[in-house]
C-alpha cells in the first residue's frame, strides 16, 4: 500500500502476537484491500476480535468487537487520531470537522452544534417533506429509474435547503460527479503502491483537483449568496457565516470545508441509507407490508416530524438497514502514544480499524445477522443489548455531530416515499461498493410511479 516514502503512512512495528490475515510476502494483503476490502475484513472477523493485515510495510489492526471498539473510540479516545487514510480526500475535505484534530476539532464542533439544536432541526422536517414530494412529482407517469440516483438528488436537494436555502437541484450532476471522482481516486491513492504527495501532478492527483474544482464552484457561490444576505436564513450556513468566539469569525475557506464536509457527510451517507432500505423492502415483502400499514395510520396526510413518535416501525427499518449496511462501514485510528486493545501493547503510529459492518453483522450479538429483522431495532429489543453493539455514526468524542438531523430525514423520507410513491425495486442482488461510504455496486434499478 505505502512505501516508507508516503507522506501518510509511517510504518510502525508489527504486533505478532495478533493473529494475522494470510497474504503474501512483501504485499501482505494489499491485492486483496484493492479488489475485495469487504473480503478482507470478513476475513479479519472471522479470525478474531482483533486480527493483523499487512498492507506493504504498514500494519493494521482490525477490530470486530464492540467492546474494544469502544474502548478505542470511547475510553481511550485522546490516545488517538483519525488515521492517516483520510487525509487522502482532504484536498476536497479541508481542514472541516472530520479532518481536523485537537483544539480546532473542538472548537469547530462548537461552532457547529446550534445547526443541530432540536429546535433547528424541527425547522427542517417541512423542508425534508416537501422536497420529497417534489421529487416523487418528477415519476408521474411511471418510469425506469436507478434509485440510488434519485436518493442522491433527492437528499441533496434537501442539504441545499435545509444547508444553504438554495435550490440546487440543477448542480446535481456536477456536485455527484465531483464527489464521486473524489471517493474513487482516494481509493487509488490509498491503495496505489507508489505514495507521493498531491503536489506531484500523477494522473490521479489531476483527477482529484478536477473534482474538487467541480463542486468548489457550488459551494463557494453559495457561500457568497449567503454573505450577501446577511442574515440568519434558518439554515446551517447561516450558522457558519454568523459564527463568532474568542478567536473571531470563520473565513471563506473555513466556512468552505465545513460546508463541504457537511456536503458529503449531509447527503451521500442518507442516500445511500435510503437506497439500501428500499433494496431490502423489496427483499422482504412482508416486512415492506408491515410498513405500509404503519404508515397508512397518518390516513394520507403530508407526514410531519411530530409524527414519527407514532411511527416506531418506520424507523426500526432504517436503523436495521444501517445495521446490515452502514454507510461509514469501518472508522480508523492512529495511535498517538503506546496503546493497549484486546490485551495487546500497540505501538505508537499503530493503525486500528473498527469494522463497524463486521460488529454488526456478528452472530452472537444479532442472531441470524444476515436476515433482514427491523424488530431487533424497537425500543424494547435495544434495551436489551449494549450500546456498542450498533455504531452506525461512530461513538465517543467524534461520533457523527449530524446523527439526529440524518435520522429525521430518513425517517420523514421514507415514510413520505411509502405514503405517496409506488417504488418497485428491481434487483435481486446488489453486491457492496466501499468508497468512503458504502454504496450499492451499480446503483439499484427500480419503476416508479
Amino acid at each position: 500500500m505505502a512505501t516508507t516514502t508516503s507522506p501518510y503512512f509511517q510504518p510502525a512495528r508489527a504486533v505478532t502476537s495478533i493473529p494475522a490475515v494470510p497474504g503474501l510476502p512483501l504485499l501482505g494483503n494489499i491485492l486483496a484491500f484493492r479488489k475485495d476490502r469487504l473480503g478482507l475484513q470478513d476475513k479479519a472477523a472471522a479470525i478474531g476480535p482483533i486480527a493483523r493485515m499487512s498492507l506493504g510495510p504498514i500494519s493494521v489492526y482490525i477490530v470486530t468487537d464492540a467492546e474494544m471498539a469502544h474502548q478505542v473510540l470511547v475510553e481511550d479516545a485522546a490516545s488517538y487520531h483519525k488515521s492517516a487514510g483520510l487525509q487522502f480526500l482532504r484536498p476536497m475535505l479541508g481542514d472541516g470537522l472530520l479532518t481536523a484534530e485537537g483544539e480546532p476539532h473542538k472548537r469547530h464542533r462548537k461552532l457547529l452544534a446550534p445547526a443541530f439544536a432540536p429546535k433547528r432541526l424541527a425547522a427542517y422536517g417541512a423542508t425534508m417533506v416537501e422536497e420529497t414530494r417534489i421529487q416523487i412529482a418528477g415519476w408521474r407517469g411511471g418510469k425506469h429509474v436507478d434509485l440510488a440516483t434519485e436518493m442522491m438528488e433527492l437528499t441533496l436537494a434537501i442539504a441545499g435547503k435545509t444547508m444553504f436555502s438554495a435550490d440546487v437541484r440543477g448542480d446535481a450532476g456536477a456536485v455527484a460527479k465531483g464527489l464521486d471522482m473524489a471517493m474513487r481516486t482516494m481509493v487509488d491513492n490509498m491503495t496505489s503502491p507508489i505514495q507521493l504527495g498531491y503536489e506531484w501532478p500523477l494522473p490521479r492527483h489531476l483527477k482529484m483537483k478536477r473534482a474538487v474544482k467541480l463542486v468548489d464552484e457550488v459551494v463557494f457561490r453559495l457561500i457568497r449568496e449567503g454573505r450577501a444576505a446577511g442574515k440568519d436564513r434558518g439554515d446551517v450556513l447561516s450558522i457558519l457565516l454568523l459564527a463568532n468566539d474568542e478567536e473571531g469569525g470563520l473565513s471563506d475557506q473555513q466556512v468552505r470545508d465545513e460546508a463541504m464536509t457537511l456536503l458529503l457527510a449531509g447527503h451521500e451517507t442518507t442516500a445511500n441509507v435510503l437506497t439500501w432500505t428500499w433494496y431490502e423492502l423489496g427483499r422482504n415483502p412482508d416486512v415492506r407490508a408491515k410498513l405500509e400499514a404503519e404508515i397508512a395510520t397518518l390516513g394520507g396526510k403530508p407526514v410531519t416530524s411530530d409524527d414519527l413518535v407514532n411511527l416506531p416501525y418506520n424507523l426500526a427499518v432504517i436503523e436495521e438497514s444501517m445495521r446490515l449496511h452502514p454507510p461509514a462501514y469501518m472508522t480508523g485510528r492512529e495511535a498517538l502514544t503506546e496503546v493497549r486493545v484486546g490485551g495487546h501493547t500497540l505501538p505508537k503510529k499503530a493503525i486500528v480499524a473498527v469494522n463497524i459492518r463486521g460488529i454488526h453483522r456478528r452472530a452472537d450479538y444479532f442472531p441470524a445477522p444476515l436476515a433482514f429483522r427491523p424488530e431487533r431495532m424497537l425500543a424494547d429489543a435495544k434495551k436489551q443489548r449494549p450500546r456498542s453493539h450498533y455504531l452506525p455514526f461512530g461513538a465517543g468524542p467524534r461520533v457523527c455531530i449530524g446523527s439526529h438531523f440524518a435520522l429525521l430525514e430518513a425517517q420523514l423520507v421514507m415514510a413520505t416515499l411509502v405514503q405517496q410513491a409506488n417504488i418497485r425495486p428491481l434487483a435481486a442482488q446488489v453486491s457492496a461498493e466501499p468508497l468512503v461510504t458504502l454504496r450499492p455496486r451499480g446503483g439499484l434499478p427500480a419503476y416508479v410511479s
